[in-house]
């Protein structure tokens, strides 16, 4: 049967290439807006995916908050009275803050401040965000971090060892992270004091607190200790918080709506497409279906062949569709857009291929069914 499904599907070469051109273009633009959308939701939580995951699963903000973008000061003193709760190994402050960093090209750029404490940095950033230079480096005076990608939007060629100035006041980086990124601005990462130097935050007050759970099933219960004793703070397990402020962001932005109607179009118009130029191609060979049946092929034979066309373009224009995105991931890497490939991803993409060239043939197999032996000889 394989080999004469592709006999019909190599028969048929202008069709069979605008049926494997409408997959492709199909799963290669679901592909695309899917990876810009994991992308998005990976730098809107970036926050929270930056932490030092060692120390960072619980993530304590003021009990307003569904953003960890924005974050409202709070009391310092809540550090030390948060150790002392059954489950909790240890507590650690954090600062982020809106800064303005001016560059040696006169430049101004919006930036966010984050600090922790040295030389923990549980707020980031951990050793397999760093692109080159030491944390340890970090514990110097005037020294800070900015990411690889973000040289674009600091509108400067930031290197190790390049001196501006944050709020007025001179900073130094020795360290680069790469693929540390913000959702709002560029994540300049230093030490708690640095951090307060450059924002200006009073040392009684903090951003929000990561507390060191290390054992994960005492989680959910350490949480509701925080939220018992500090009425006006809330504590978020780490995914939790990132999750919140992902949803958060993109439904006050209509984000999620836009992708999601995008991918649906994507699957519609291929399945339509793809569907029609199918049933043509079985209209223009219905007296081949029909000699088949003549010869004492049965109609489920039939039905089989024309799905095992589908499989064969599926295929093909999956390879195709999964070049073009690596390609594209090569190509948007190099301007600070990663796109994840993962193999979630490519597994549904292959499962969306499937369901849209096997579930298009249906307008076909409808066909045939009501074709007769007889139609060879008219």
């Amino acid at each position: 049967m394989l080999s004469t499904a592709f006999k019909f599907v190599r028969f048929e070469k202008s069709k069979s290439m605008g049926i494997l051109a409408a997959i492709v273009i199909s799963i290669y633009l679901i592909g695309i807006e899917l990876g810009m959308f994991f992308y998005l939701a990976d730098i809107i939580g970036g926050i929270v995916g930056n932490a030092n995951p060692q120390y960072a699963q619980v993530f304590v903000v003021k009990k307003q908050t569904e953003n960890v973008n924005q974050l409202s000061p709070f009391d310092i003193r809540w550090v030390n009275q948060l150790r002392s709760i059954e489950g909790v190994t240890d507590t650690h402050g954090f600062i982020i803050t809106n800064v303005s960093a001016r560059f040696p090209n006169g430049k101004d750029a919006p930036a966010v401040v984050v600090g922790s404490d040295y030389p923990i940095m549980a707020a980031g950033p951990y050793a397999d965000l760093i692109y080159s230079g030491d944390i340890s480096n970090l514990a110097a005076p005037e020294i800070v971090s900015t990411d690889y990608y973000d040289n674009k939007t600091l509108r400067y060629d930031v290197v190790p060892g390049t001196r501006f100035e944050i709020n007025g006041k001179s900073a130094t980086v020795g360290v680069m992270t790469k693929d540390a990124k913000g959702f709002t601005a560029p994540l300049i990462y230093t030490t708690t004091e640095k951090a307060r130097y450059y924002t200006g935050m009073s040392s009684t007050q903090i951003s929000g607190i990561i507390v060191t759970v290390p054992n994960a099933t005492k989680i959910e219960q350490v949480v509701a200790q925080i939220n018992q004793i500090a009425p006006d703070l809330k504590a978020w397990p780490a995914e939790q918080i990132r999750t919140a402020t992902i949803v958060n962001v993109m439904t006050a932005n209509n984000m999620g709506m836009s992708f999601a109607t995008l991918v649906l179009f994507g699957i519609v118009s291929g399945f339509f497409i793809i569907g029609l130029t199918m049933y043509s191609v079985t209209y223009d060979r219905i007296k081949d279906y029909g000699t088949l049946k003549a010869i004492g092929a049965s109609g489920k034979y039939i039905t089989w062949l024309v799905i095992t066309q589908s499989v064969l373009y599926a295929i093909f224009g999956y390879l195709v569709s999964l070049i073009l995105l690596v390609i594209s991931k090569i190509g948007m890497a190099k301007g600070g857009l990663i796109i994840s490939l993962s193999p979630a991803l490519l597994s549904f993409l292959f499962l969306t291929t499937l369901i849209i060239s096997v579930g298009s043939s249906y307008f076909s197999i409808r066909k045939l069914r009501t074709v007769e032996p007889s139609s060879v000889f008219r």
